[in-house]
């Protein structure tokens, strides 16, 4: 039976914020339901076994979702009717509860009221019950209110039970969707050829209903088209954007928090942050400055992922996916958003006739300058996903090839190399801004032409650090850190390379293109500035000129 401790501490908002979330489900069945009539309508003057067969697999696809989005509605109801009813036994539970704290009356967690007048001698009220009367009559309400409560549960439960067999076609009499689909779906890390293969052998009708019972899979998988993934990873995107408000409103309602609430706390607000930038962005008009988004993954999963393309990377005649480096996280979307559609536009304006750029934050990044950021291990860990993205990219395009290019901002850079260098990376071009060095000596050693190595850096870009004299607290005195320090070297000075020379120099061997010297630091710093390290994306940064004329194939200044 429920007892008091848990009908006092219930949340019956949690009923109704979970109804919205089923209602918005049901909304989204019926929407493919549309999407999929629409499609039929499109097939009209469409003639022949091959047409017969396809408006046979939509129509009982239609069929289907239809039915869906009709069993998912009633589970709203449901929850709001729980919740309401709740909310009302909750109230006579506090009820209850002020008159025996009253009158000084003990509560047990079964509802059990005794009166504790043995030890302390309290006096008979006038005009009010005597006191086992009053222990009497508030037992009886108390435990009638749980059983209520514990009623409200079972009753809810059964119906949900109920609703979502049907729904999903598990229950005798309910959709028939077919589960042994779902476990046909390739593992993660499944090559892109394969998962193509798999998704080219589907039916309509066995697509619709992966995309409707297991989108979440389907959208983070490499080597399905972009344009399925978006719709996928659009449908997990509004669920964890419900699912971590929810979250944050219960922690933020509790009147005491523990540290490990309020750390929580901060991770779900920054989270929302960028979940909230993504929606806004794939909300925005396509115009010239924005191409239409694709949102090809998205989890809240450790620090988050996060991967949107500004225009169809299936269908664009240039593709270029950016690396982000240190403190790359869900939580800063906007920002690589912004500067993917920065490098579109860019490209466009060098000549592209149709471009892609990719904001890829699908990797767990450095958190810290130091240790984190000088270690190799992030960079090794992110080889393989990176290297499985590029080769879907090739495997999910349509018509000739497109010219692929890969740029690595600061620690970004790094992980572009290391993945060049040690799997191969199916790019045409690759470009390193602002490094701490690419995991080789030379450009040579990427398995790439030298001549598709491009690199550069700021004047003023704090990453130049190296090699400086000590100061007493062990950074030169007014120099920020470095993007990526390192340990002191023997001379003294500070060794930020531990990643390999700079591919921005001649000696590299690659192709140094100009940026624009970036803000200068004030002080001692030698003129660096952290500020300079992420200017390279400003509207008239010679940087943000040349990084669109390698995506565009065209040779840089």
């Amino acid at each position: 039976m429920t007892t008091v401790d848990e009908l006092r501490e219930a949340e019956p908002t949690v009923f109704t914020r979970a109804a919205r979330r089923w209602q918005d489900l049901a909304t989204s069945m019926t929407t493919r339901a549309e999407e999929v009539t629409d499609a039929l309508r499109g097939l009209g003057e469409w003639r022949g076994a091959a047409a017969e067969t396809a408006k046979q697999q939509l129509g009982g696809q239609r069929g289907r979702l239809d039915e869906l989005a009709k069993g998912l509605g009633g589970i709203p109801p449901v929850l709001r009717d729980a919740g309401e009813r709740l909310t009302r036994l909750q109230e006579s539970l506090r009820a209850a509860l002020a008159t025996a704290h009253a009158n000084r009356l003990r509560v047990s967690s079964d509802g059990q009221v005794t009166d504790d007048a043995v030890v302390v001698a309290i006096p008979p009220q006038p005009g009010r019950p005597n006191r086992a009367q009053l222990c009497a009559e508030l037992t009886t309400t108390l435990r009638d209110t749980l059983r209520q409560a514990a009623t409200v549960d079972a009753e809810a439960a059964a119906a949900l039970r109920r609703l979502t067999q049907e729904a999903t076609g598990i229950a005798p009499g309910g959709i028939q969707v077919c589960t042994s689909l779902s476990a046909t779906i390739p593992a993660a890390g499944t090559s892109p050829a394969e998962v193509k293969r798999w998704w080219d052998g589907l039916s309509i009708a066995d697509r619709e209903s992966l995309l409707a019972s297991d989108g979440a899979r389907i959208g983070a998988l490499d080597g399905i088209p972009a344009v399925v993934r978006d719709r996928a990873n659009r449908v997990v995107l509004a669920g964890l954007r419900a699912s971590l408000a929810e979250e944050r409103t219960r922690l933020e309602a509790k009147a005491h928090r523990t540290p490990d609430d309020e750390k929580r706390l901060v991770d779900l607000r920054s989270k929302l942050t960028g979940l909230d930038a993504i929606a806004a962005r794939l909300a925005t008009p396509p115009s010239k400055e924005r191409p239409p988004p694709f949102l090809l993954r998205v989890s809240a999963d450790g620090k988050g992922r996060a991967v949107v393309a500004m225009g169809d990377p299936d269908r664009a005649a240039n593709v270029a996916t950016l690396v982000p480096g240190t403190f790359a996280s869900l939580a800063g979307g906007a920002n690589y958003l912004n500067h993917a559609d920065a490098m579109a536009h860019a490209a466009a304006r060098a000549g592209s006739p149709s471009t892609s750029v990719i904001s890829w934050v699908g990797y767990d990044a450095p958190q810290s300058l130091v240790p984190e950021a000088a270690q190799d291990s992030f960079a090794d860990n992110a080889r393989a996903d990176l290297a499985r993205f590029q080769d879907g990219l090739r495997v999910t395009h349509e018509g000739e090839p497109s010219h692929n290019t890969v740029v690595g901002h600061s620690y970004g850079s790094t992980v572009v190399g290391h993945t060049a260098r040690d799997l191969g990376i199916k790019a045409d071009d690759v470009v390193f801004i602002g490094s701490p060095g690419v995991g080789v000596e030379r450009a040579d050693q990427l398995n790439l032409p030298p001549d598709r190595v491009h690199a550069s850096v700021a004047q003023h870009d704090i990453i130049k650090v190296t090699n400086m004299p000590m100061g007493v607290g062990g950074a030169p005195p007014g120099v920020p850190d470095p993007m990526v320090p390192g340990p002191v070297s023997p001379g003294g000075g500070l060794n930020i390379d531990p990643h390999g020379p700079d591919p921005a120099t001649p000696g590299f061997g690659g192709k140094v293109f100009t940026s624009d010297p970036g803000t200068p630091g004030l002080g001692d710093a030698g003129g660096l500035s952290e500020a300079a390290h992420n200017e390279y994306w400003e509207d008239r940064n010679r940087s943000l000129r040349n990084m669109g004329r390698v995506i565009a194939g065209q040779p840089t200044d």
